[in-house]
């Protein structure tokens, strides 16, 4: 089976979903991140849809509720702000109206950052890509985009919402970081 690529889909002066895997170890007395390996791989990705006039917002996760690495993405968001060269927002919230209102008024090259998929609690239940793209996150989401990148490859086993269930809805390919690896 051939998974379309950025190549294939061609995104040009669209609002992209993308999800990314910046899940990343902390430190557990500080709370601050450890290693910034992750974030810097998805720099390629989310620039070379900037550069084509895309506005992107990225969505991803850190940790599992109850563990000490289950934080917020605001300091991976200044970090991509540094690797990436370029301002990303960060949006305390992932489906409430804040998030909607955000991603809706987004201009062609900006990128914000939802906070921790995570948060919602829909997103650790494993069920079928259908069953998925049927769930609240999905369908809360996916009508504010016009396609979905999913770069996540070292969450791709995972049967999750935000990774299953808005390619049942939207157009959809793998980033390059997806791409180098399968």
């Amino acid at each position: 089976m051939e998974i379309p690529t950025l190549d294939d889909l061609q995104f040009s002066e669209k609002k992209v979903l993308v999800r990314i895997d910046i899940n990343s170890p902390v430190d557990p007395e500080t709370g601050k991140l450890l290693d910034y390996s992750r974030i810097k791989a998805y720099s390629s990705t989310i620039k070379e849809l900037i550069e084509k006039g895309n506005s992107v917002v990225l969505m991803s996760h850190q940790g599992r509720p109850g563990d000490n690495d289950f934080i917020s993405l605001e300091e991976h968001s200044k970090l991509l702000n540094k690797y990436l060269g370029a301002s990303v927002e960060f949006v305390d919230d992932v489906i409430g109206p804040y998030a909607r209102e955000r991603i809706s008024k987004l201009k062609p090259g900006e990128i914000l950052l939802l906070d921790n998929v995570r948060l919602i609690s829909e997103e650790l239940i494993e069920a079928s890509p259908l069953q998925h793209a049927k769930s609240f996150l999905v369908r809360r989401l996916s009508p504010l985009f016009d396609g979905y990148v999913n770069d996540a490859f070292a969450a791709a086993h995972r049967s999750q919402a935000s990774l299953v269930g808005f390619p049942m809805i939207l157009k959809s390919s793998a980033g390059r970081v997806m791409e180098r690896e399968v």
